[in-house]
């Protein structure tokens, strides 16, 4: 065990520099309140838990795979099971071990949640609803989880306007696939549309020299 003398801390991980100020480490072989934490056994630890989730997942899915196609081939259960499986490691390894900021990782589990809705209505004989309620309710929660990151962080607000921009783009695909014909439910689609070029046109309108400032840095005009 070390200690730097200019931290004032007691280091646990096996190293001779300070990750606090690099200063070179001098052997301590007592303990101290404002030790720092040792942060590679505790990566270590979630790396293992992560890794059995993943494990079981596989394992669980192999068996269910195998019950599926021996009793009822005709219906593919099985893989609905798998999708839900790995969008739970998904939730697991982004939400819970991730080092990603909170922004991305909730656009990242909403657009995975969206895509694994449509692979389970595919699988269960493609009705469309998630077609027709599933991307465009993904669009709006998308909005909706904006509006309240903006009013928690509203010192940072402005920092919200390239994901919204995403969102607007986003919300154009289920637009397209109306116009298409795919789509059989228009209402949605445009509501999520005029929610998301709105909630865009307000921040811009609302933030004034602020939310211009953020697009000409962000597109270097």
């Amino acid at each position: 065990m070390n200690r730097c003398q200019k931290c004032n801390v007691i280091i646990l991980d096996d190293t001779d520099r300070c990750p606090l100020c690099q200063h070179v480490l001098q052997s301590d072989g007592g303990m101290a309140e404002n030790a720092y934490p040792n942060a590679i056994a505790v990566t270590k630890r979630f790396r293992f838990w992560e890794n059995l989730f993943l494990f079981l997942s596989i394992l669980v899915e192999s068996l269910l795979v195998w019950i599926n196609y021996s009793v009822n081939p005709e219906v593919a259960w099985s893989l609905v099971v798998g999708l839900i499986l790995i969008y739970a490691n998904a939730v697991f390894r982004m939400a819970v071990v991730g080092k990603s900021g909170y922004m991305f990782k909730t656009l990242t589990l909403v657009i995975l949640a969206i895509v694994m809705l449509l692979g389970i209505d595919y699988l269960t004989g493609y009705r469309r609803w998630s077609l027709d309620y599933v991307l465009p309710c993904g669009v709006l929660a998308l909005d909706l989880v904006l509006i309240i990151l903006m009013l928690v962080n509203r010192r940072n607000w402005q920092s919200y306007m390239m994901p919204q921009l995403f969102t607007i783009l986003l919300s154009l695909i289920p637009v397209i696939l109306r116009v298409m014909g795919v789509i059989q439910f228009p209402y949605l689609v445009w509501i999520a549309l005029a929610a998301s070029v709105f909630l865009f046109l307000g921040t811009l309108i609302l933030g004034d020299q602020r939310a211009r400032t953020e697009l000409k840095r962000r597109f270097h005009i």
